[in-house]
């Protein structure tokens, strides 16, 4: 471990790999900043088996129900934030777990839910938001059809399109 993420509580560089988002034109779905519609919306876009990974929450109550339902990683994402180091939550995407996040929320706000926000099968990533609930827009792997991205969006009330012009 590098002596400046000892010191001050970085993601060390060995630390830094995982799977990512590594398609060239993924689609990409305009932001929300509605949380819990986009939890709800979730289950639309994501095959069976599919984990909502969070990383990054910014409220402890928030933290704290994550590390109840969490499940134990089967394969390592790669972080977003290297410092400080980011508490992380892999979560099963079904529409219960998803419908209970979002009733939680509604009951117990968070100002800030997750910085980032990934969801995976397997060793794909399907879904990378970086700088999650921002103006940053979301990016969806081609693996999941138009017809299903195009739910997704409406359910958000947002946009979606290819990544390449033209």
């Amino acid at each position: 471990m590098g002596i400046l993420a000892r010191l001050f509580g970085g993601v060390p560089k060995t630390e830094r790999g995982g799977i990512r988002l590594e398609e060239r034109d993924p689609w990409e779905v305009a932001p929300t900043r509605d949380v819990e519609r986009f939890l709800q919306a979730l289950p639309l876009l994501a095959p069976e088996g599919a984990i909502a990974y969070f990383e990054g929450t910014g409220e402890s109550h928030v933290a704290k129900y994550l590390r109840e339902v969490s499940v134990s990683p089967a394969v390592h994402v790669a972080v977003g934030t290297i410092w400080p180091r980011p508490d992380c939550y892999h979560v099963p995407l079904t529409i219960t777990s998803m419908e209970a996040l979002a009733v939680f929320l509604t009951k117990r706000p968070a100002g800030y839910f997750c910085s980032h926000c990934n969801v995976y099968r397997d060793n794909s990533v399907l879904l990378q938001w970086h700088d999650a609930f921002t103006d940053d827009p979301l990016y969806i792997s081609k693996a999941i059809p138009a017809d299903r991205v195009a739910t997704f969006a409406r359910a958000l009330g947002s946009s979606y399109g290819s990544t390449k012009a033209g």
